[in-house]
This record gives C-alpha cells, structure tokens and sequence, in this order.
C-alpha cells in the first residue's frame, strides 16, 4: 500500500511483498542494511534527485543507495564513530563513481 497526500504515481517495477535480504556482514555498523536491498525501494518511491533522509544514518548505507540511484541525501547520525565511518564510506563511493564517470568516455568513436 502507498500512504500519500494527493495522487502520487505508482511505481514503474512494482516490489514483491517481500524483499530479499542479503546481508552484508555488518562491516560498518552493528545493523547496517545491505544497499542492494535499499536501492530498490528509494529508486520506486522517490524521483530522480529527489532529497532522501534518514534520521538514523548509521554508516550511511540509505545514503549510499540514494546516491549511487542519482538522489540527494541527508543523513543524521548522533555517534561520532559512525557518522565519521558513514562519512568515510560515501567519500569512497563518490570516488568511485567519478572515476567510473571518468572511464565511461573512454571511447570516441570519430565524427562522420
């Protein structure tokens, strides 16, 4: 079911009522949620550059999925420890994805 005002659009992939959970070894955080998981949800409920928030950041993982699905995030995160770790762990995934972005003009095929 979708709890909305207004008359929101359905999503385009439509999830089963259960969602595999394949976990990921909790190498951040005690409870941390596998992104694979994550992306799916934030890329049928929210539009392209839409802000995701999460209140309860952890190490970042509905951060990671917002970003790596082209939203923008806010995450807030009351531990040092784990706000420095979610912190390390996007900068990572930034780079990552800038030098993938980087790589994907690799080949120019020449003007006709």
């Amino acid at each position: 079911y979708i709890l909305a005002k207004g008359r929101p659009r359905l999503p385009q992939n439509p999830l089963p009522d259960v969602l595999g959970w394949k976990y990921s070894g909790n190498r951040h955080h005690p409870t941390e949620k596998p992104v694979t998981s994550l992306q799916p949800l934030i890329e049928n409920f929210t539009h392209p550059n839409a802000i995701v928030l999460d209140p309860f950041a952890g190490s970042g993982s509905t951060c990671v999925a917002a970003l790596q699905s082209g939203r923008r995030y806010i995450g807030i995160e009351l531990l040092e420890q784990y706000h420095r770790a979610g912190q390390q762990r996007l900068a990572a995934v930034q780079r990552a994805m800038q030098q993938g972005a980087a790589n994907d003009d690799w080949f120019m095929p020449e003007a006709a």
